[in-house]
């Protein structure tokens, strides 16, 4: 009880003072509150002031107060009416509700902004027939007061009732910034072009850099296997280095033989008989040796075993019949006659 007088007591004086305030304006102005610039919104109280001094109203001890849509111009539909106002209160307090709206919006849809009109008579007059007066400048009364009307839908989404005025304007920021952020996301995402672009260069990184890392294994083992090669070359020619040493030693030798050899067939006969079967020996080991050099070396030796063997039977078959062996036999058969 005591709130509401404490607001009663607050309205009054509210009310007074703007009474008193719209009671000061020049005879054109029928209506203070609300004013072209005005927005008011659904769910909330406000204050609907007027000149009540005004010489329109002088006939009248009583006001009425109609809502108006036009949904065209110089055409004017009743949407609520408030009749037999005192005229010299000169303030009313209505609360906004739905039937303050042209029509219904369906649930969870958004605000929707409508272009309303207060038209103050005096109580009893015929509104259609002076609001067809006002394009002749006939009409009795001052012609409407527009303003803005927001009608916000019923949420759904919630348990809660709808939210009151304050909670409304401060939706709307918000979703605006929501709408702002999504606006640039969106013009921050890169381009479908640009993602293949990058797609296709990255592909070509990681075929070239493959390609390098094969070339550059390829490249050691060519290398390698080169150095290996090389190695075994030298080995060969190490051995080829050595053969003809080792036949030219063998070569050598033989001459050597053969004069020995020359120089015994002028000794004695006795002696000569030692000397071959001691001769037949040798032609054996240097057979033995080259038969040796020729199988260790056959690939890179200049004699074959085959022309070994011969060179040695021909040596063995000389050392057999001697000349002085020869001559020794005529001598006999020649004393014998």
């Amino acid at each position: 009880m005591g709130e509401q007088k404490e607001f009663q007591v607050v309205l009054n004086t509210s009310v007074a003072i703007a009474s008193r305030s719209c009671g000061g304006e020049n005879n054109t102005v029928a209506i203070c509150s609300p004013t072209a610039s005005s927005v008011w919104y659904n769910n909330t109280l406000y204050e609907i002031t007027w000149k009540y001094n005004n010489p329109y109203f002088n006939a009248y001890n009583q006001v009425d107060l109609y809502l108006l849509y036009s949904p065209s111009s110089g055409q004017y539909e009743s949407i609520k009416n408030w009749t037999g106002l005192d005229k010299s209160t000169g303030v009313f307090v209505p609360t906004v509700d739905d039937s303050w709206y042209p029509q219904p919006i369906k649930d969870n849809s958004p605000n929707v902004s409508w272009t309303m009109y207060f038209y103050l008579v005096g109580t009893g007059a015929d509104i259609q027939e002076d609001l067809a007066k006002i394009p002749s400048g006939h009409n009795q009364f001052p012609p409407p007061q527009p303003f803005t009307l927001i009608q916000s839908a019923h949420n759904t989404t919630h348990s809660t009732s709808a939210a009151p005025t304050s909670s409304t304007t401060q939706s709307s920021p918000s979703t605006l910034s929501t709408s702002s952020n999504d606006s640039n996301q969106g013009s921050n995402r890169l381009p479908g072009w640009a993602i293949a672009l990058i797609c296709i260069v990255s592909i070509l990184f990681i075929a070239a850099s493959i390609a390098l890392i094969w070339a550059v294994r390829r490249y050691k083992n060519r290398k390698h296997l080169a150095a290996v090669t090389g190695t075994g070359s030298e080995h060969a020619n190490d051995e080829k280095l050595l053969v003809p040493d080792h036949i030219a030693l063998t070569s050598a030798a033989a001459p050597t033989a053969t004069h020995d050899l020359s120089v015994h067939s002028a000794s004695p006969p006795q002696q000569n008989r030692t000397l071959s079967s001691t001769n037949e020996k040798l032609p054996a080991m240097q057979q033995a040796s080259l038969g040796i050099h020729s199988e260790a070396n056959h690939s890179s030796s200049i004699l074959s075993s085959t022309d070994a063997l011969m060179i040695a039977d021909t040596f063995r078959q000389f050392m057999r019949k001697p000349e002085w062996n020869e001559d020794l036999e005529l001598n006999e058969k020649k004393e014998e006659k």
